[in-house]
């Protein structure tokens, strides 16, 4: 990882060409209002955007729940993670990702479906029931993992997930419901979600029906459009290399439009010409219109709306592996959408995926967290599918003697330790955000450690950081943060040895 030094500067690099980008393109769900005369002056439609909960109101958010059997049995023997499950039930609404499909194999009518980086997660019909009864009140769902077991893998965790009691919103039998906001009724005021991702397996996507063909369940999808920029030396390489390999094919698009640069396509990535190295998204404007407008209805119709995205798009620009997950800088799109789901109603902003922790920017009186980091870790996965073993079949060959011999477990372990290597998947906090006059009067940060080396059965499962942990966690938020504006003060505590506050 670099120094926070070199992520600071780069930081501030990369806010400032967001900035610029934002101001030429804004977005916006705002249908405005052409004849005042035409509504009801005692319920003005800006009411209808207003928080509207008691004082003191407390959000709780936590990160990837990737959890395949029930672990609140824990917290009899184990009261460091006691005290993160209090903390999850004494909140008036507490969220997290389900990164997993809660199917029952034993009756099980679908079928697994590999991706070609990853494996499809699965967890006992008992993680639901046990996640109500942690304090998980709504949940999003829209990520790479929402289709692992098809169709049918989706539609029996949204049974299993519906029984347990918990709201979620990011997938759904058609767009709109995937789309649409899903409100969990809470004695503090009704509180609404929308879910959606730009990171999703192929073919995932809901769709309407079009032309006469019908639409098709899936998640909530945002498309997002990389493009990376090269500086003229790249450029003239990447050409020297199509020519090569293409000799017949005209790669490089020159235009005479002095607003248009040359791009090139080549091994299905798109290069742009530019002064230096870089990243650009751009978001599909159709489905960015879709999604702020289900903010936008979601909040009218709630006292409360969070919004939350999935997203693996990082701004990192050195190499296209699976590490870039782990790079500080969120995408460039990132900035501009969470901006604009506030400005169309949304009271938070999540984003989850990258499996560590991100900055954190308050914009308007909301916060907006660029990465929640995990919550639940969990490496014990069974059944692993055979073409899974397939896809990776070099490499158990490279880590095993006799690879036929290798078990889910050992597989899990060889491919985990070169993806999600090191500490960090395993640093994470939980984000407690209060809530006072309808805007924002305090975060805190609690520290938590997943117990990174600890035996299969006992990591992954958070409990308060240690002192020194928590310090590590707190700095590292600290220094990545503050290119955003945003000031976190590290106190002692007596239950959470530190915790990190933000007072906008």
């Amino acid at each position: 990882m670099n120094s926070c030094f070199h992520r600071i500067v780069a930081l501030s690099i990369f806010l400032v060409s967001v900035a610029a980008a934002q101001q030429s393109a804004p977005l916006s769900a705002d249908p405005g209002i052409k004849d005042a005369s035409r509504f009801d002056p005692k319920r003005p439609l800006t009411q209808e955007l207003q928080t509207n909960v008691p004082d003191g109101f407390r959000m709780v958010a936590v990160g990837d729940c990737i959890i395949s059997r029930p672990l609140s049995q824990y917290a009899d023997r184990d009261p460091l993670f006691l005290k993160t499950v209090n903390m999850l039930k004494q909140a008036d609404v507490t969220y997290g990702n389900l990164e997993t499909s809660i199917v029952d194999l034993r009756e099980f009518k679908g079928f697994p479906f590999t991706a070609s980086d990853d494996f499809p997660l699965v967890a006992v019909p008992g993680v639901a029931r046990d996640l109500a009864s942690m304090g998980f009140d709504v949940m999003s769902r829209a990520n790479n993992h929402s289709f692992d077991w098809g169709t049918e893998g989706m539609r029996e965790t949204s049974s299993w997930v519906d029984k347990a009691g918990i709201v979620y919103a990011g997938v759904g039998e058609s767009q709109g419901s995937a789309r649409a906001a899903h409100y969990y009724e809470s004695s503090k005021g009704r509180v609404a979600i929308v879910s959606m991702a730009s990171s999703f397996r192929a073919t995932t996507e809901a769709l309407p029906e079009f032309a006469g063909a019908p639409g098709r369940p899936g998640v909530s999808a945002l498309h997002v459009t990389k493009t990376v920029m090269v500086p003229a030396d790249v450029m003239g390489e990447l050409k020297s290399l199509a020519a090569k390999l293409y000799p017949n094919v005209p790669v490089a698009q020159k235009t005479s439009d002095p607003k248009k640069v040359e791009t090139i396509t080549l091994f299905g990535t798109k290069f742009e010409l530019g002064t230096k190295r870089g990243l650009q998204h751009e978001m599909n404007g159709t489905e960015v219109g879709q999604i702020l407008r289900a903010i936008r209805q979601g909040k009218q119709h709630s006292d409360f709306l969070v919004a939350s995205i999935h997203s693996h798009e990082t701004a990192d620009t050195t190499a296209p592996d699976p590490k870039t997950d782990f790079e500080d800088q969120p995408a460039d799109f990132l900035q501009p959408l969470a901006r604009a789901a506030i400005d169309s109603g949304a009271d938070a902003f999540f984003t989850t995926g990258i499996h560590h922790l991100g900055p954190i920017e308050i914009y308007k009186g909301r916060p907006i967290f660029y990465g929640l980091g995990n919550f639940f870790w969990s490496d014990i996965q069974e059944p692993m599918p055979a073409d899974f073993y397939s896809i990776y079949h070099d490499s158990l060959e490279n880590a095993f003697v006799h690879p036929e011999r290798a078990t889910d477990a050992d597989f899990a372990n060889a491919l985990n330790a070169d993806a999600f290597n090191g500490e960090l998947p395993f640093e994470s906090l939980i984000f407690e955000s209060r809530f006072d006059h309808g805007s924002l009067a305090e975060v805190r940060l609690y520290p938590v450690d997943l117990g990174y080396g600890r035996k299969l059965t006992e990591s992954g499962i958070p409990r308060v950081a240690s002192s020194e942990k928590a310090l590590k966690i707190l700095k590292r938020l600290q220094a990545i943060s503050a290119p955003y504006g945003t000031k976190i003060a590290i106190e002692p505590s007596a239950e959470w040895n530190y915790v990190g506050i933000i007072r906008p």
